[in-house]
């Protein structure tokens, strides 16, 4: 039997648009417990992914930041806090990889594992053409070996 990406991939649409606030982006995140959205136009096709680690590497000061900056390293929390709620207002667009990692719903089992590990990916877009159709994340192979069948199947048949 071949399994590919459209059978480990969730039909779950959530995304969010260049334009939306990351205020709002993050929202959705936390609402539903993801760690990165797909980020598309109106017609659904795939312009971007947003992630946490992208949020955290926004709100992350650069290194030529701090050496400018000695009094950083004295409140280096308080000013991450500070630069994570100033992010709110910043747009989508300002933040998330624009080269988002996707495959395509007839891509193997094989290389979906292959890319979630080499790339440390949690999440990956499935897209039909240039549109968003899915997502698999990493629980898809728990589910998929909990309700596939063909982990059940005494061997020989």
């Amino acid at each position: 039997m071949t399994i590919n990406a459209e059978d480990l991939m969730h039909w779950d649409l959530s995304s969010v648009a260049e334009d939306d606030l990351i205020l709002d982006a993050v929202h959705l995140l936390y609402s539903q417990r993801l760690s990165g959205i797909p980020v598309v136009r109106d017609d659904w096709v795939l312009v971007g992914y947003l992630s946490e680690k992208d949020i955290l590497r926004k709100a992350t000061p650069t290194y030529l930041e701090v050496l400018a900056q000695s009094s950083f390293l004295d409140d280096s929390e308080g000013d991450l806090i500070k630069r994570l709620k100033q992010m709110g207002d910043l747009r989508v667009k300002d933040v998330m990889n624009p080269d988002p990692i996707f495959v395509r719903p007839s891509e193997s089992l094989m290389t979906v594992v292959d890319l979630m590990i080499r790339k440390g990916l949690k999440r990956l877009p499935v897209v039909e053409g240039r549109k968003l159709i899915g997502v698999i994340d990493r629980g898809a192979f728990c589910e998929f070996m909990m309700e596939g069948n063909e982990f059940h199947e005494p061997p020989g048949i």
